[in-house]
This record gives structure tokens, C-alpha cells and sequence, in this order.
């Protein structure tokens, strides 16, 4: 029930009335069922739309974020109602009406095991621009992400059921936009890490192409791998640890897992050893996250891309200069010396002696261990990045390239600009004690946010980014490589770290 004191609005859907609440921000929905629970029989099934309701569905209060960790590490997560009931979306809109305003969708990260549309509050764009906001949950973890092909020739895309997910929210968001003053025929798709993964994701299906007309990459790990023995092997060892047996009753364990149980396999496998690495994705260390599945996405997303030609749609793509800060224990020991550095370069299918130089060069007197966290930077996202990018625009596409170069002043860890420090800034959580925006800082410049949210409205309304009183933005080309550098001053560089990449591509 809506509580009393909470100014309500009724938005008329083809599914029947909804009803949201009103905030000094813009009109809100929350908790709106795009697809039917993905719950008993329909486990580990494609999503399915919802059906019309009668009465009036309560909209005023947020629906359950997809099941989750309580904590990664000694990284608490946001406690909030979870189950496997899940699939929601939120919509943020300054009227219900027929105005046909942009609309941008956004994926959220948590590294497909974490995370809630409801952590993203729409209103740090509604409140300065004239669009429609749409957030979603979508399943994660075993449920989202693991192959079961092998188990149930049904479900040969089981490995991408959180890109279904998303993909079932875009279709909802195309039927019913219009509802809430959006417009189904502008809708621009955006994410971050796993979400920015899960937008490349949706570039590369073509099941998908129609239901958006935009898209942003925010820092993806795009380089997905096929699914093969390893996946195999990955989700018979989840029914292992679940006390079944894959040869016999594979299928019958996973759809009788308690919750818990499953959320329990995000934990480290204790007959796996920790091995430094690189983060490239193998074979041989598959975990729960998006693959090549060859129905849903059928081969690497770069190709499919470059295979639209101009039939793309304009494409935004960028990440943090820093991002493997986040990430440093993956590369293991922070003594490292050179020589170990160097081999786990080499462990990579790297000259480790040359990578040595590069990040020399790339962050003068920098450890060894640091040298091995900046290449995550590179191995984890900007690499993925710069392979759809190109692939767009050599296809003839409208592509544009930014990096986020933000460094906290007050940064006493070593971040630098690390993995996601834009979100502060593009969702307007500056000032907010806890979480990502201690990594921005408490004194953070808040016009790089409305910079950001002009850059990328403007994007959203016509496929052009720009920004009052901010550098004009020229088209990416594999030529110029131009890229809108977002730092308290913002500014247009070429080739931005070129060394890097070429060490990487050439």
C-alpha cells in the first residue's frame, strides 16, 4: 500500500494503471514487474513477459534486488530486500504525458554478482534535462550467468540469461515508454563494468537491434570467450559443491538450491588455488559472466559490430584511466619484484620485458606491482573498448571516445582515477558519505557531473554530444583517436596514452 503522506501520480499503461509518488525531482515509479518470476519451473529459463493486471499496481516502493552477497570481502553491500523474484525496472520522468522524451536505460555493474537498479536515482538527470530514466535488476551469479546447455539442450543460452533479462526489460521499455512521457523510438542503453559488458553485450546480439537507438560503453570487459568444455566443467563443479552430481542429477540440484546455497558459490572454490594473473579471460578460468554462446551472441562483439556497417547506431565509449586500482589483488603480491612481474606478463601471452618499459614510461618510478596493476587498466577494460570502437568506426559509425583522468587530491590509497570514480560524478553522489564516492573525494568538482549529464543527454536526444561552455567533441576515428579527457578541466586529446595501445595492438 502507498504510504498517505506520499503525493501519488497514475500513469495509464496497455497492462493496466500504475501507481508512483511524486519528488521534488521528477515523477517516480519503482518496483514495475517487467517479466514474470523467474522462479520454480522458470530457473535458469529465458524471462518472460509479464501479462496485464486488474486494479491499480503499487509503483511507490522499489521491488526486490536480485539475490546477492552480503559482502564482497570486507566490502559491505547495500542491505536491501533480495529475491529471486527480481526482474524490476524504475522509471524517473518529469511527466506523465505524451512529449516523447529521450530515454536512457541503464544496466548497473557489481561484476554480475552484485548490485540494484534502485542504487541509480534518475533523478540527477531529470532534474536538469527534459528525459525519461529507466533502471533494472536483472539476474546474476548462478542464476544469471551459468552455462546449463550441456545439462538441458533447451537452454542453450542460459550462460547470458541476465542479458535476457535486460533485453526483455528493453522490449517492456519499447511497448510501454510512452506511457511515461518517453520515447520507445529514442532510447539510449548505458552501463557500467558489468553493465558497461552487459550494453557491448546487447551491440552484439542481434536479437536485440531495434530496441535502442544509442549506446555508451562505461568501462565493459568485452572480450568474451565461447562457450566450451571450461563452462562445462564450471557448472559441474557449482552442482559439486551443491552436494550433486552432474552425471546424474545435475539439472534436479540446481533447480532444488536454496538461494543461499547458490549465492554461496561466489565464494572462492576451496579446491582452487589463487594464481596472479592478467584477468584475460580463458578456458580455463570461467566464472559467472556473459560468453559467446552462438545463438544470443554469436561471435565476438566487435565483429558483429563492424558487420553492421552503417546500419549501426551511434556508439559512446570510454572507462578510467585507472581502473585495475580497484582490482590489485589479482596480480598478486604488492612486493613483487621485476622478475616476477615479468613472468606473470609472460604467463599472459606478453613480452614482459617490453610491458616493463611501457608502464615505465606510462607512470615513471612506478613498483613492479603497480606496473602489473596499471595493465588491468588495459587487460580487464580499455582494451575490450578500443577493439568495439574501432570496429564501429571503421564500419562508417558516429563513435565517440572519452576517459575519465579524476583523481581524488586527498587519495591516500593509491587509487588514482580507479574503476568507476565516474559514477559519482554522473549520478550525482558527491558529498554522499560511504562506497564509490570516497574515491572521488568529499570535495570533488560537481560541474565534471553536470558536464557529464549535458555530454550525455545530448548524446541521447540526437546522437551528438555536447555540452555548454564545455570542448566541442569530435567523432572517434582509428586516425585521430580523439577522446573527451573528464577531469576538473575537461579537454580533447589524440591518441590519449598511445604507447599503450600500440603495445597492445601493434
Amino acid at each position: 500500500m502507498s504510504h498517505p503522506s506520499v503525493e501519488t501520480v497514475v500513469a495509464e499503461t496497455k497492462l493496466g494503471s500504475l501507481r508512483g509518488r511524486k519528488s521534488s525531482r521528477g515523477l517516480v515509479f519503482r518496483g514495475i514487474r517487467y517479466a514474470k518470476a523467474p522462479t520454480g519451473e522458470r530457473r535458469f529459463r529465458p524471462p518472460e513477459g509479464v501479462d496485464p493486471w486488474d486494479g491499480e499496481y503499487d509503483a511507490t516502493q522499489y521491488g526486490a534486488s536480485a539475490p546477492q552477497p552480503a559482502a564482497m570481502g570486507e566490502v559491505p553491500m547495500a542491505p536491501e530486500p533480495m529475491d529471486e523474484d527480481c526482474l524490476f525496472l524504475n522509471i524517473t520522468t518529469p511527466a506523465v504525458d505524451d512529449a516523447r522524451r529521450p530515454v536512457l536505460f541503464w544496466i548497473h555493474g557489481g561484476g554480475y554478482v552484485t548490485g540494484s537498479g534502485r542504487v541509480y536515482n534518475g533523478g540527477a538527470f531529470t532534474a536538469e534535462h527534459d528525459v525519461v530514466v529507466v533502471t533494472i535488476n536483472y539476474r546474476m551469479g548462478a542464476l544469471g550467468f551459468m552455462h546449463v546447455g550441456h545439462l538441458d539442450e533447451s537452454l542453450p543460452a542460459s550462460v547470458n540469461n541476465g542479458i535476457l533479462d535486460q533485453i526483455c526489460a528493453l522490449e517492456w521499455t519499447r511497448d510501454h515508454i510512452d506511457s511515461f512521457g518517453g520515447d520507445p523510438d529514442n532510447v539510449l542503453v548505458f552501463g557500467e563494468s558489468a553493465g558497461g559488458t552487459s550494453t557491448a553485450c546487447i551491440l552484439g546480439a542481434p536479437r536485440a537491434d531495434g530496441l535502442y537507438h544509442k549506446a555508451v560503453l562505461h568501462s565493459p570487459h568485452a572480450d568474451l570467450i565461447e562457450v566450451g568444455p571450461g563452462h562445462e566443467a564450471f557448472a559441474n563443479r557449482c552442482i559439486e559443491r551443491l552436494g550433486g552430481d552432474p552425471s546424474t542429477n545435475g539439472m534436479a540440484t540446481l533447480r532444488a538450491a536454496s538461494v543461499e546455497d547458490l549465492i554461496a558459490l561466489n565464494d572462492p572454490d576451496p579446491e582452487k588455488t589463487f594464481t596472479p594473473s592478467l584477468a584475460l579471460r580463458t578456458a580455463e578460468s570461467v566464472g559467472f559472466s556473459p560468453a559467446i554462446d552462438g545463438e544470443l551472441i554469436p561471435r565476438a562483439i566487435a565483429d558483429t559490430v563492424r558487420s553492421r556497417g552503417s546500419a549501426n547506431v551511434p556508439i559512446m565509449g570510454g572507462g578510467c584511466r585507472h581502473e585495475g586500482t580497484l582490482f590489485s589483488n589479482i596480480v598478486g603480491r604488492k612486493d613483487a619484484d621485476e622478475a616476477q612481474a615479468i613472468r606473470i606478463f609472460a604467463e599472459s601471452g606478453v613480452d614482459g620485458e617490453r610491458a616493463m618499459a611501457v608502464y615505465e614510461a606510462f607512470a615513471p618510478g612506478s613498483t613492479p606491482n603497480e606496473k602489473l596493476v596499471y595493465a588491468l587498466a588495459d587487460t580487464m577494460f580499455r582494451n575490450s573498448t578500443v577493439r568495439i570502437l574501432d570496429a564501429a568506426a571503421q564500419a562508417g559509425g558516429d563513435v565517440f571516445s572519452w576517459m575519465c583522468a579524476y583523481e581524488n587530491p586527498d587519495d591516500t590509497l593509491g587509487f588514482r582515477a580507479t574503476h568507476a570514480i565516474e559514477l559519482p560524478f554522473i549520478w550525482n553522489w558527491i558529498g554522499n558519505p560511504g562506497g564509490v564516492p570516497t574515491m572521488a573525494g568529499p570535495n570533488a568538482p560537481a560541474d565534471l557531473g553536470v558536464a557529464m549529464r549535458a555530454y550525455w543527454v545530448a548524446f541521447a536526444k540526437d546522437g551528438a554530444p555536447r555540452a555548454a561552455g564545455e570542448p566541442d567533441w569530435p567523432r572517434y576515428a582509428t586516425t585521430s583517436r580523439s577522446t573527451l579527457i573528464l577531469d576538473t578541466e575537461r579537454s580533447i586529446q589524440n591518441d590519449y596514452d598511445g604507447e599503450v595501445r600500440r603495445f597492445w595492438f601493434e
